[in-house]
C-alpha cells in the first residue's frame, strides 16, 4: 500500500476517534455512513481501514468487534449490525475478568 494514502487513513481515524472520545470515551461507534460514504472510503481501502483502526483502537485499550460479531456491554448482549463497521469497548480492569469469563463461556 501507498505510504500516502496509509498515512491519509491513519490521519483520518485519528479524527474519528477524536470525535468519538468527545461523545463516549467508553464506548465508540463507527457507522458504515460516517467512514465509507462521508469519507468516500472505498472498498479496496476498506479492509486497510479496519486493519488500521483495529490495531489503534486496541493499542489505547478498547475490545474491538467487526461488522456480525457479538459483544457484551452493559450486562446486555449485543451484535455488531449491518451499519456498522466497528464498535470499540473501553477496557476497564474489573472489565478484563467478566471479559474472559464471557469469551470462555461462548467458546
Amino acid at each position: 500500500m501507498d505510504s500516502t494514502i496509509e498515512k491519509q487513513l491513519i490521519y483520518l481515524i485519528d479524527q474519528l476517534i477524536e470525535t468519538k472520545l468527545q461523545q463516549n470515551e467508553d464506548f465508540l461507534r463507527f457507522t458504515y455512513y460516517e467512514v465509507i460514504v462521508k469519507e468516500k472510503i472505498d472498498s479496496k481501502l476498506e479492509k486497510e481501514f479496519l486493519r488500521l483502526a483495529q490495531n489503534k483502537l486496541s493499542n489505547m485499550g478498547y475490545s474491538v468487534y467487526l461488522q456480525e460479531q457479538e459483544f457484551f456491554y452493559n450486562e446486555a448482549r449485543m451484535k455488531v449490525q449491518d451499519n456498522e463497521l466497528i464498535i470499540a469497548i473501553k477496557m476497564r480492569e474489573k472489565d478484563v475478568g467478566k471479559w474472559k469469563k464471557n469469551t470462555k463461556n461462548n467458546q
